[in-house]
């Protein structure tokens, strides 16, 4: 930057900071810690501290600076010239690593993607998704439960894994005898059922007299 170009840049800055005092002697002061850098550089910097705060400093200037040549290299790729030497290289880099922080140049991308037509990229995803199961063929197999929670009862119609039911209440009680009987792979005979049933009532019968005697 020259002198001429840093009296430009403590006038833009007067511009964006109107608050921030400026003399004759602002200019040259700012040169001997600015000039070494471009104006553009500068400006933009100078620009990106004025959003933030009401005053610019000239080292906030340089900082900036050193941001935004930071965010142009990034991404930095040397591009060796033809041939399988470079006798050069050291200068040739410098050189344009300088020009992509100067913003001259763009930065080479080391590893360009290849772009897929849509249909393609569509046709990959979709062989990507399996495909749904076949209800007509479960690959689950049904698993029973041992005793007579393993069938569904002939009585209360309990479901599988489902205790027995007192009438049409949601009571539940011990498996029914017919659960019982089918569980063993027995038929159930009701009216021997009914006749333990009798024999249970009476025997609790005369139990509960005994006690009341």
């Amino acid at each position: 930057m020259t002198p001429d170009e840093t009296v430009i840049l403590a006038r833009y800055v007067r511009a964006l900071c109107p608050q921030q005092k400026f003399d004759e002697y602002t200019p040259d002061a700012w040169h001997d810690v600015l000039g070494g850098y471009a104006l553009t550089d500068a400006r933009e910097a100078a620009a990106r501290v004025a959003r933030r705060q009401p005053f610019v400093a000239p080292s906030e200037i340089a900082d900036e600076i050193g941001k935004i040549r930071s965010e142009r290299t990034h991404d930095f790729v040397y591009e060796p010239p033809a041939g399988d030497t470079d006798p050069d290289y050291l200068k040739r880099y410098r050189a344009q690593l300088t020009a992509t922080g100067d913003g001259q140049r763009p930065p080479v991308i080391a590893h360009e993607l290849p772009r897929r037509p849509v249909a393609a990229l569509v046709a990959s995803l979709a062989d990507a998704i399996p495909a749904p199961p076949d209800h007509d063929q479960p690959d689950v197999t049904t698993v029973r439960r041992p005793g007579p929670l393993g069938r569904e009862c002939p009585t209360c119609r309990a479901a599988i894994g489902r205790p027995c039911r007192i009438g049409n209440t949601r009571r539940t009680r011990a498996p029914h005898e017919a659960r019982e009987a089918a569980a063993l792979g027995q038929r159930h005979n009701p009216d021997a059922e009914e006749q333990r049933r009798r024999q249970a009532a009476a025997l609790r019968l005369n139990q509960q007299e005994t006690r009341t005697a």
